[in-house]
């Protein structure tokens, strides 16, 4: 409970930093990662290669930062369960490979999507349920970031938000190509240049007896906060699981994080973290 109040603490004073550089004229700089999002090919090179290595330089720093960022909760949990040296030097070489195969796989799929070829310049074109969808499938690589139950900040994952209430409204397709296949359907509830509610549903078919259920809500308030909710739930052949987490975010401008969640499942757990740079 202290450290979750210390938390609270650091958290006021930078916000308070943050109201005081409005008042005075000046304001932190902050610039969001840049590809971290979709279009990051600004001056559309001509060659497979060329388009790879432009989205892999935006695409490899946001994967990585989001692997080894300090409210990554998942490490923190596996370095005080186990702090064996060479257990963690594993792990982390893990998830290195990991960030960087993921980097590789979205690089490669966005600079083939970006090539004039018939059939995806006949995708980019159309307009309807067909096109869409198949193009969705292709694209919209920022959506298989989204982890609802992950109490953790993830850069990627706010991209997609961010993406999303600034795009069109629906977004639909299939992740066939995966060793877990889903379905998602993803939506904004906008009025006017107020949104109000970004979703992302998600249905897995395991095994052929398993079915499962995510929801992921995302809902922006003032000064920088937002509040996510995440839930699934899975039923079938094997006994049915629900879990749900609740994470309330703030972003500064001086590019820190507050990052507060409560993991309610059979026992529930909260995580709180703060990042603020030197």
């Amino acid at each position: 409970m202290r450290a979750v109040c210390w938390i609270w603490f650091c958290a006021g004073a930078v916000t308070a930093a943050d109201a005081r550089a409005e008042e005075s004229g000046t304001s932190f700089q902050y610039e969001p990662k840049p590809g971290i999002s979709g279009n990051v090919l600004v001056e559309d090179p001509a060659t497979f290669w060329e388009r790879f290595k432009v989205v892999f330089d935006h695409r490899a720093a946001g994967m990585f930062e989001d692997q080894f960022h300090p409210l990554n909760f998942v490490n923190w949990e596996i370095q005080w369960k186990d702090r064996d040296f060479n257990h963690l030097s594993e792990h982390n070489a893990g998830m290195a490979r990991h960030a960087f195969a993921d980097a590789f796989r979205s690089s490669a799929r966005d600079a083939a999507l970006s090539l004039d070829l018939p059939g995806l310049e006949w995708l980019r074109e159309r307009q309807g349920f067909l096109p869409e969808f198949l193009w969705y499938s292709l694209d919209s690589v920022e959506e298989q970031s989204v982890s609802p139950l992950n109490p953790s900040y993830r850069s990627v994952e706010r991209s997609w938000w961010s993406e999303l209430s600034e795009g069109g409204r629906l977004r639909y397709g299939v992740r066939p190509f995966r060793t877990d296949p889903y379905a998602f359907l993803s939506w904004r509830i906008k009025d006017g240049d107020s949104v109000w509610l970004l979703g992302n549903a998600r249905y897995y078919f395991r095994n052929f007896g398993d079915h499962c259920f995510e929801l992921a809500l995302s809902a922006p308030i003032a000064r920088g906060f937002s509040i996510d909710l995440g839930t699934s739930c899975q039923f079938g052949r094997h006994r049915l699981e629900k879990k749900a987490v609740l994470k309330l975010l703030k972003t500064f401008k001086s590019g820190g994080v507050l990052n507060v969640a409560l993991e309610a499942q059979q026992h529930p757990t909260l995580y709180a973290g703060i990042t603020v740079p030197w």
